[in-house]
């Protein structure tokens, strides 16, 4: 046997290095046709931009075949919408012959002007059951026009007495009043006008397979309420605007905002890092290029797939802009190094390629992994982001890896001159400092960030979870005066919805349901949970009992339910042949299936669960038998909210960690070094959860996505140091070497990609809703804390475990850069 040495056959990792190498020599060679065919693509794409949508609502979180998306959808089939257009008006008294004559002004507007709409409810026709003799009359309250301060107060005593008035069109003390404006369900997109040409009997064709409002219906709803109402506002005619058709075209509005005003921002921030960086013209030219094509790209195939922009998508431009040039600058990085040895440009693209490209595959595939793993989240705004941001990702590292060689190939660049001496950059000496005082006392440091990571945990205990789209505007915000208002003065401005039901026909008939509907109205006007209440509730027993007075001489005492079936059946009867249709609002055809509205305060989400626990256990103790329900609308939908942003939280955290885990350690080739390096990724996690709770900072549905956002950019950086600490230990076995050299060719790399993506994340610290604030904020924390980890926290463990684990390893996957 031979005792000569044999050649050791390659490892993958050599041998994919190889092949990047060769691919940019193909590239800078093939770069017209590349070119091209990148372009056109883009270009393609691009061009179904304008079907690209936007999605703000409540039910927009959860998915169609969601049960309680499902419930919510049934409900609003049957009885319509519950998102009304609530108009608080203050004036110096309401019932005043001027002020009322203004009113009647302002309701005839709103009913011409206000497109889509159902009905227009306020004092001015507000329904008026009252008995003559034997016959029942439904009117309006002011069909007979007050003249004179006597008949002024007559009506003002009939109002405050009436239960169904009170917080409903009218503030307890008689100072405010409410208009409620009831806009169609269904979007009139692509339908013909001849469907809704009968307002009185809406073709069952409507709901079938229609979609709810777009975003433009709702814009052109609350723009024209919003357009009377500036044109009667005075000072002794004060009017608020809210509800939740309000709340949703303000958010649209301040995201198409905010997402051009934070992109251009992201552009313009990153040509000034690219510039400082390698002040060169196409050092910013040729990334910002190639980045800005990969988000059209992203935005475009969202288009197509019919993912909306929502709350959490709207991050996506600027996000995608800050990580995505990463790739560009890293491999810039080595190209420009090389072009100083004086190596040729296609040599130099092909060298940059073979060193850093495999590093810059893998980042951008732990980075697309992490936010995979919000495809899990039961909010679809969450899932959508963890289709669309991974995509994004992709799309940028194929343009980096296509786009970029090809156009250093044509872009015109001045020859580089060798630089006299090694003397490293100011940022460079600071990054390789760092990273040898971590090396030569690491038990300190590890020590250091132990302790920042025990008083993260616990502050972690004190974090607080919230879901309060109202609190999402400045206290300044006309919105969340107006709701604050409505909450204040008429009890509340949410609403859910009990659907009980009897499991027969005529069942609603029955006195003894009735009566426990008006039990229910009892019980839950005494039930309290913390801040919440229930300040008004509203079922088919306020018709029957309304009805039984007028027609009993319109006497309080038999404001009441009748004791007999047949008789409830007749009253009811005649009051639909008075000609109102008010009994759809409240019950089925079949008088089977009755509704239940219950208003309580626009709060914090966070409060709901407790009151709808204690609400659910009372209407079931007060139906017995009788008949079974279901809880949905708005404020269930909100509730629920809270419940699955913490699911989704902790259901994203656990795949990003295992699926980021085994490329890491795959990376690393090792596995107890890979574990090691897990740790400076988990370490800015545990530190960003530590400062929401010590700052209060609530997690919403954006805060918590900071944590998996941040363990896929955390470990890009550490995929760059252990990949070159690899390479440089293995040539020389020392550690302090291998670090100095690891942080002097991509340690400045390092720093900027890091002060790029905390700095587009610090643009949202001025974005005027508060979610994106905090999420901003705290995710520009986590990368900053996540970079310090990998230039102090990773030296110190691998100065601690690199010699007794890289030793003991006969075969090491990297080799020196020939």
């Amino acid at each position: 046997m031979s005792d000569t040495p044999q050649p050791r056959k390659p490892l993958l990792r050599d041998r994919i290095e190889r092949a990047l190498e060769r691919w940019g020599h193909t590239a800078y060679r093939r770069a017209g046709w590349v070119l091209a065919a990148a372009l056109l693509t883009v270009a393609g794409l691009a061009s179904q931009l304008p079907e690209l949508g936007f999605d703000t609502s409540s039910e927009g979180f959860f998915a169609k075949d969601e049960p309680i998306r499902q419930d919510y959808d049934a409900f609003r089939e049957q009885f319509g919408s519950d998102t009304q257009t609530l108009i608080v008006v203050r004036p110096g008294k309401v019932f005043d012959l001027d002020f009322l004559a203004k009113l009647r002004e302002f309701h005839e507007a709103l009913e011409d002007e206000v497109p889509l709409l159902v009905e227009v409810t306020s004092l001015i026709n507000a329904r008026e059951t009252r008995g003559e003799g034997d016959e029942l009359i439904v009117g309006e309250l002011l069909d007979d026009w007050p003249t004179n301060q006597a008949e002024l107060d007559e009506i003002e005593r009939r109002v405050l007495a009436n239960p169904l008035y009170v917080d409903q069109l009218v503030s307890r003390n008689g100072a405010v009043t409410t208009v409620v404006i009831e806009s169609e369900v269904y979007s009139r997109v692509g339908v013909e006008e001849d469907l809704y040409a009968f307002d009185d009997e809406p073709t069952e064709e409507s709901p079938e397979g229609s979609a709810f409002l777009t975003g433009e219906e709702v814009a052109s709803i609350v723009g024209a309420v919003y357009d009377v109402s500036d044109r009667f506002r005075s000072p002794d005619f004060e009017i608020h605007v809210t509800g939740t058709l309000v709340m949703t075209d303000d958010m649209q509005r301040e995201m198409r905002s905010d997402m051009a005003q934070f992109t251009g921002l992201a552009i313009l921030l990153i040509a000034v890092f690219l510039a400082v960086l390698f002040r060169r013209v196409a050092g910013v030219l040729l990334p910002i290029t190639t980045v800005v094509l990969s988000v059209i790209a992203t935005i475009a195939l969202m288009a197509i797939a019919g993912i909306p922009v929502t709350l959490t998508t709207q991050i996506l431009p600027s996000f995608l802009l800050a990580v995505g040039v990463g790739g560009s600058v890293h491999i810039l990085a080595i190209f420009y190094q090389a072009r100083r040895r004086g190596e040729s440009k296609e040599a130099s693209v092909a060298f940059a390629l073979g060193h850093s490209g495999l590093a810059v595959i893998m980042t951008s595939l732990t980075t697309a992994g992490g936010l995979f793993s919000f495809t899990a989240a039961e909010l679809m705004p969450i899932a959508h982001f963890g289709y669309t941001a991974p995509l994004g990702v992709l799309v940028a590292l194929a343009l980096t890896l296509t786009v970029l060689p090809a156009l250093i190939a044509v872009f015109p660049m001045r020859q580089e001159h060798a630089r006299a001496t090694n003397e490293p950059a100011l940022t460079q000496k600071l990054v390789i400092q760092a990273g040898v005082f971590a090396t030569h006392h690491p038990r300190s440091m590890v020590a250091v960030w132990g302790i920042l990571i025990a008083l993260a945990l616990v502050g972690a205990t004190n974090i607080r979870l919230s879901h309060s789209p109202y609190a999402w505007f400045p206290e300044s915000h006309p919105t969340r005066i107006a709701s604050d208002m409505v909450n204040e003065e008429m009890n509340g401005s949410l609403f859910i919805e009990f659907l009980v039901d009897s499991g027969r026909e005529n069942g609603l008939h029955d006195p003894e349901l009735l009566r426990a509907l008006a039990d229910i109205r009892e019980r839950a006007a005494q039930t309290r949970s913390n801040e919440m209440y229930v300040g008004k509730t509203v079922s088919l027993v306020d018709v029957v009992e309304e009805i039984h007075q007028a027609l009993n001489e319109n006497q309080p005492a038999y404001r009441a339910v009748p004791n007999d079936p047949q008789l409830v059946a007749q009253e009811l009867l005649l009051f639909e042949n008075s000609g109102s249709d008010d009994l759809e609002k409240v019950v089925d055809s079949r008088f089977q299936v009755g509704r239940v509205t219950m208003k309580l305060p626009f709060l914090d989400a966070v409060n709901f669960p407790p009151i709808f626990d204690s609400l659910r256990a009372e209407v079931t103790d007060a139906l017995g038998d009788q008949a079974q329900f279901t809880l949905t609308g708005l404020g269930v939908l909100a509730g629920e909210t809270i419940v699955a942003v913490m699911h989704s939280m902790l259901r994203s955290y656990a795949i990003a960690i295992a699926v980021i885990c085994p490329m890491l350690i795959l990376l690393i080739g090792n596995l107890r070094l890979g574990l090691v390096a897990v740790i400076p990724n988990l370490a800015p996690i545990i530190l960003a959860l530590g400062v929401m709770g010590w700052t209060q900072m609530p997690l919403d549905s954006l805060t918590m996505l900071t944590g998996s956002i941040a363990i896929g950019l955390a470990v890009d950086d550490t995929i760059h140091f252990m990949h070159n600490f690899r390479r440089y230990y293995a040539e020389s076995g020392d550690v302090d070497y291998a670090v100095r050299n690891t942080l002097a060719t991509t340690g400045q790399a390092l720093l900027f990609t890091s002060l790029v993506l905390s700095s587009g994340f610090f643009l949202y610290c001025f974005a005027t809703m508060l979610l994106l604030h905090n999420f901003g904020l705290l995710t520009a924390f986590t990368i900053l804390a996540a970079f310090l980890a990998d230039i102090l926290l990773a030296p110190a463990l691998m100065s601690l475990f690199a010699r007794r684990t890289v030793q003991s390893t006969p075969t090491v996957a990297l080799e020196t850069p020939s």
